[in-house]
């Protein structure tokens, strides 16, 4: 077993290198060889009094989804779904955010909500806030009332996700581990 994950271990990094080669390397397809200099054409590096500065496009971000607010009815269903070991996991993991960097955390999210006795019931959904919502909640596990809880839930394409940082932290409350659980 040792020398099985050492070697899924080792071809996932060789993998990992072999991309980040591809990704640096240059798509010109000229015939003759390719060389590389360290030093600037012209000196140009040379410390210059040339004040003028090139300018570029600000940097590119990710517009945020700008969904309606959802019911409590709505994120009830969901929560409630997302818990029901009955529903395909495949199903699943479009209703949690990063489910997908590893597919079995819906798995382990149903077991972990089992093993605990977790029950979540939304009691109030405020106004969406940067593609957001902390939804207040009624929390048990194992019976125990979680003072203060929320639920937190984020726009993702045309719908709201059970934000990851929840079902992680429902997963590492039983001692699972999922890929998409790992710290960022």
């Amino acid at each position: 077993m040792k020398h099985t994950i050492f070697r899924a271990t080792a071809a996932v990094a060789l993998a990992a290198a072999a991309l980040g080669l591809v990704a640096c390397s240059s798509s010109d397809k000229s015939d003759s060889a390719t060389t590389t200099s360290a030093a600037a054409p012209g000196n140009a590096f040379q410390g210059t009094t040339d004040d003028t500065k090139d300018t570029g496009s600000a940097p590119s971000t990710s517009q945020v989804p700008n969904l309606p607010k959802p019911t409590v009815a709505e994120l009830n269903d969901k929560i409630t779904k997302a818990f029901d070991p009955s529903i395909d996991a495949k199903t699943k993991v479009d209703w949690i955010e990063d489910a997908g960097q590893d597919p079995q955390l819906v798995a382990k999210l149903v077991d972990a909500a089992k093993k605990n006795d977790v029950k979540v019931q939304i009691t109030n959904v405020p106004d969406p806030a940067d593609g957001k919502i902390k939804a207040d909640a009624n929390v048990t596990i194992g019976g125990s009332p979680v003072n203060n809880a929320t639920v937190s839930f984020v726009a993702d394409g045309n719908d709201w996700k059970v934000d990851h940082n929840f079902a992680c932290s429902i997963v590492k409350a039983a001692k699972l581990d999922s890929a998409a659980c790992q710290d960022k």
